[in-house]
């Protein structure tokens, strides 16, 4: 039996590779965002707090307090460990509403002539994994055929109900 040269070895494992990396989650679909949307709402989570990562074109640490459905404090933390308090125009966009916001918006983009601001025709995988409990989106992803990076959002912290601070948002 005659072995594949190590290159072309090599050339089949970059494809392996891209889709270990966009697997696990489920398509994001009208349906499937409405779905876990649907579990979120169920739970009544008014409070919670919230860390979230983004990697790709940003790179960022978020840490986020909501209180009655609305986000009264945001703080990024910086890589050596420092936060630095947010006041972003529409804070709304860091809690869960507002990731379950940037999904729908972003599946949006798929219908347009330019998706992402790639070629017309450019194609695109958008898979989240919805927490089981809490219907949250746990994780993220955006991979688009021809962008240099993708968009991964993971949460890596969420906790229900904390015990009260003072939040500073108003």
């Amino acid at each position: 039996m005659t072995r594949l040269p190590r290159a072309i070895r090599l050339l089949w494992l970059i494809p392996l590779l891209a889709f270990a990396g966009c697997n696990g989650g489920e398509e994001v679909t009208k349906q499937s965002i409405a779905k876990a949307r649907k579990v979120w709402s169920q739970a009544g989570i008014d409070d919670y707090d919230l860390d979230w990562t983004s990697a790709g074109t940003n790179n960022a640490y978020y840490r986020v307090t909501v209180r009655n459905g609305r986000v009264r404090r945001l703080e990024q933390v910086l890589p050596d460990g420092r936060t630095v308090e947010l006041h972003p125009g529409k804070p709304e966009y860091f809690g869960v509403d507002g990731l379950f916001l940037t999904m729908a918006e972003e599946h949006a983009q798929l219908g347009t002539d330019r998706p992402f601001g790639q070629a017309k025709g450019s194609k695109a995988v958008l898979l989240f994994t919805p927490d089981l409990k809490y219907g949250y989106p746990r994780s993220y992803r955006r991979d688009i055929v021809g962008a240099t990076l993708p968009v991964a959002i993971d949460v890596v912290r969420f906790v229900p109900n904390p015990p009260r601070s003072k939040p500073s948002l108003q």
